[in-house]
């Protein structure tokens, strides 16, 4: 280090040292932005003393992607070394030529100095015995791996053995390098008791039986033990220096990389287990305990596995499996009729829990249910009440069992009951709004639902009651505020036509008084609006009564036959094809049918004969009325429940009245041919009377 080197040091001493201390407490490196940005310094003056360090041979760097990472070195500078090293020693650079060797080397292998500098390492007569070629050894130590390998020199005539120590190296320049220090160097033909160890050590892994490689991160195999030589076949001096790549799968070849780069410093060992081909040609079973050396800085310096052919042990255990499914084959088929019986009796066991806690699950949401739950028998008895009915009827439990059902009911007389119970059995499902009467005698209203159900032979009726006393009560007061409304209406649209009539009046004189043509269409235009009021004022009457009472269950029969005679049969025929059906709908549901039996859609095509019918589509009925005329254009058809179509507002009341209940009303006729309405009716808006 020359004096100009020195005073740079001793100037950034300071700072040199806080690089130093930083980089001591992160051993995997950083990068000069690190350092910069933990030090507050500037990244120029940080790459000028990590230059200087590297010159000095403190730290050390490599390149991670597009940025350098630096770390403490573990680097000996070169001049230093050759000062202290007493041994045969050859220093080389980064692309393995000798730069520098010292007398001993000279001495100790008779080679002049222009023999030996400047020339490559290669060219030395120095052989490698393990840890794979010499480039392959050299560039190890070059990245900063310290290394011991057995080696040979040849000395004149004589091959002498001796251990190699590579140690990483960096010059003055900042530049790294290799030394090589050659130790057990006597040349006396007896071992140095290092060689001497060195050759036990290797007897007594050639003498296990179990296979012992020595690998590095590339997977050059440095050392590899008599009993791995003999599995694939090979000598130890073809195996050292070459891949260590056991013939496996593609899928085991991928599991065993994943296994080696799972260890860890933590966790440096691993076990496992594949199939691969051994020299013979057999596939054999191995397993494998592989164990990872690392340096100071975490990486991986090379792998020892430790091997052993298991391939008795899994046929062993193969063959034992074999034999015991073998002999659970035979105590299977001897005791199957024990099995299929106790399989039985376990599934039957499952089978009654289950049911039973199901039962016990469905007859305590029975009891506790807020609605009234009665189940009826053939014989019009009460069989079962839940808590709720007992309570709201004022009965006991004992009390209510066979009662008769017509005394709780007395829409369901006894008298009556054998037609209800076939009505019930056809359609399945009965409801009616009707009076329970309590034990107290006291009645209140209630909706009743009926269902026909069968079980293990025996037939009963499960009857669902609510209690309709609120909504009874809240429907009345609604009624009485709808009634008093429309009173109130009905003297409001009286006084506002009694108005209008007047103001038609006096507009009327005017425009025989005026003959200005201006004030005249003024005039005009006044009469039209007004009319046009009269019109909107008349449409309130229509709608008075809309809504004013519940909707209820409507034979269509009784309803079409009521229209029917209304009619005159020399004008207008019927013919009619309909089930015995009931269907929910406002008590107004016969004028529906009277605008669409009257004049139709065009006042000048009254219909001549009209047919009534029924279609299934999906879960709704559908009502059809059909007859012959002129029909309606495509673009027209909504347009016939508009207010104003036609000037008549009769099917615009008709759609408005079935609307209240969920019904639709379309024209679906074809056009030239035929008019065609569709009364649609949900499936939970009608049923079969009986």
């Amino acid at each position: 280090m020359n004096i100009c080197q020195v005073g740079t040091m001793e100037e950034y001493r300071v700072e040199i040292d806080r690089i130093k201390e930083i980089l001591s407490t992160h051993p995997e490196g950083l990068s000069i932005t690190d350092i910069a940005g933990q030090l507050q310094l500037n990244r120029n003056s940080v790459a000028k003393y990590m230059d200087i360090l590297q010159i000095q041979g403190a730290v050390d760097g490599r390149k991670i992607g597009t940025s350098k990472i630096y770390y403490h070195s573990q680097r000996i500078p070169a001049f230093s070394l050759r000062k202290v090293c007493s041994r045969p020693l050859l220093v080389c650079n980064q692309d393995f030529i000798v730069t520098d060797m010292n007398q001993e080397f000279q001495s100790y292998s008779g080679l002049s100095s222009d023999q030996v500098l400047q020339k490559p390492v290669d060219s030395l007569p120095i052989q490698f015995l393990e840890g794979g070629t010499s480039q392959q050894v050299l560039k190890r130590t070059l990245k900063g791996v310290e290394q011991r390998v057995r080696s040979q020199v040849r000395v004149g005539s004589i091959t002498q053995p001796c251990n190699l120590l590579l140690l990483p190296v960096v010059f003055e320049t900042g530049k790294p390098g290799i030394s090589l220090i050659m130790e057990d160097t006597a040349p006396s033909g007896k071992p140095s008791p290092a060689d001497q160890a060195t050759q036990d050590l290797v007897s007594l892994l050639d003498d296990e039986i179990e296979y012992i490689v020595t690998y590095t991160p590339e997977g050059i195999i440095r050392f590899a033990n008599e009993s791995y030589c003999k599995a694939v076949g090979k000598s130890r001096e073809d195996l050292v220096g070459r891949p260590f790549k056991p013939l496996v799968s593609p899928d085991d070849s991928e599991r065993i990389r994943e296994h080696l780069d799972h260890l860890t410093v933590q966790y440096p060992v691993g076990t496992i287990e594949y199939r691969a081909i051994v020299a013979n040609g057999e596939l054999r079973h191995l397993r494998w305990q592989d164990r990872a050396h690392f340096n100071t800085r975490g990486e991986v310096i090379n792998y020892t596995s430790c091997g052993m052919d298991i391939t008795d042990i899994v046929v062993a255990g193969q063959k034992l499996k074999k034999t015991q499914e073998t002999l659970e084959e035979t105590i299977i088929s001897r005791t199957e009729d024990l099995r299929t019986i106790n399989r039985h009796m376990y599934e039957e066991i499952a089978r009654r829990e289950t049911m039973e806690e199901e039962l016990l699950r469905t007859q305590f949401a029975i009891d506790h249910a807020a609605d009234m739950i009665f189940w009826v028998n053939r014989n019009a008895h009460i069989q079962y009440a839940n808590a709720i009915a007992i309570k709201t009827l004022g009965y006991t439990g004992p009390d209510i069992l066979n009662l008769p059902f017509a005394e709780i009911i007395p829409l369901y007389s006894l008298s009556s009951w054998d037609e209800i119970w076939a009505g019930l059995k056809k359609t399945g499902t009965l409801s009616s709004e009707t009076v329970l009467i309590k034990n107290d005698g006291s009645r209140f209203p209630a909706e009743v639902t009926l269902t026909s159900l069968e079980y293990r032979g025996k037939e009963f009726a499960y009857c669902f009651s609510r209690d309709l006393s609120e909504r009874t009560r809240m429907e009345r007061a609604l009624q009485e505020a709808n009634k008093k409304l429309n009173i109130y209406t009905s003297i409001a649209r009286h006084d506002i036509q009694n108005k209008i009539t007047v103001l038609l009046g006096y507009l009327g004189r005017t425009k025989k008084a005026v003959k200005d043509p201006v004030v005249l269409e003024y005039l005009d235009r006044q009469e039209l609006a007004a009319k046009a009021i009269r019109n909107e004022i008349n449409l309130t009457r229509d709608f008075k009564d809309l809504g004013a009472r519940p909707p209820e269950w409507q034979n269509v029969r009784s309803v079409l036959d009521g229209v029917i005679r209304q009619q005159n049969p020399e004008i207008l025929t019927f013919t009619i094809d309909l089930p015995e059906t009931e269907i929910y709908a406002d008590g107004q549901i016969d004028r529906v049918f009277d605008r669409l039996f009257g004049s139709g859609i065009m006042p000048d095509a009254a219909p001549r004969h009209i047919r009534i019918g029924s279609i299934r589509k999906e879960r709704s009925l559908i009502l059809v009325i059909e007859y012959e005329c002129d029909g309606v254009k495509p673009e027209a058809k909504e347009g016939l429940f508009e207010v104003q179509a036609f000037g008549n507002r009769g099917l615009f009341m008709a759609r408005e009245i079935l609307s209240l209940t969920g019904i639709t009303l379309m024209e679906t006729g074809l056009y030239g041919t035929s008019t065609r309405f569709e009364i649609g009716i949900p499936d939970t808006y009608y049923r079969e009377s009986y």
